[in-house]
């Protein structure tokens, strides 16, 4: 019998990645301090919230498969999560704009008998930005649920000039590396 594989996540965007996969899942919410930890560099730091995702999910369904992950973005060391409002987003916009910043997703598959972490970064370019265009940007509503203030996927698909890296990490998800890893697990 197969095991019952859980995403610990309210994420849209990693509940549509993950259907599109084909496999069977449910969706807990993982109700943690999603606070870094700043003790640990930052891949480790994203690893390890992800595992706090995924673990207090198996906490509850012990004899499941969970997959935890979180995004942040990071411009000169400065991370930028979720802009919350819209002057926030406008001014991490205008911080990203003309530079090449990192995204890193966070990813912990766990069971009650293994576990599979990594942290997938990825590096974005913007293109210089006009104040319209990131006012205009940001009256979409968008920003505002996304790390950095972005997603890539969606409105803001015009703002990057270059990727480096994995797009669908990019929108939080690395699908590829976390297929090869579900198999890992009998999947």
């Amino acid at each position: 019998m197969k095991k019952k594989l859980i995403l610990a996540s309210q994420s849209p965007r990693r509940r549509e990645l993950l259907e599109r996969c084909h496999i069977p899942f449910d969706i807990e919410i993982a109700d943690i301090d999603e606070t870094l930890n700043r003790n640990l560099p930052l891949e480790a730091a994203m690893e390890e919230l992800a595992w706090r995702k995924a673990q207090t999910v198996l906490d509850r369904y012990p004899e499941a498969v969970v997959i935890g992950a979180d995004t942040i973005v990071v411009l000169e060391q400065q991370v930028l999560g979720k802009p919350g409002n819209s002057e926030v987003a406008k001014t991490m916009l205008a911080q990203l704009s003309g530079k090449t910043h990192q995204v890193m997703t966070g990813v912990c598959l766990l069971s009650s008998t293994q576990r599979i972490s990594f942290c997938d970064i990825s590096d974005v370019e913007f293109y210089s930005l006009e104040a319209e265009e990131i006012e205009a940007y940001v009256k979409t509503g968008e920003p505002l649920d996304k790390a950095g203030a972005y997603g890539i996927q969606g409105e803001g698909f015009f703002l990057a000039r270059r990727i480096n890296g994995d797009f669908y990490s990019i929108m939080g998800f690395p699908v590829a590396r976390i297929i090869r890893a579900l198999k890992k697990f009998g999947f």
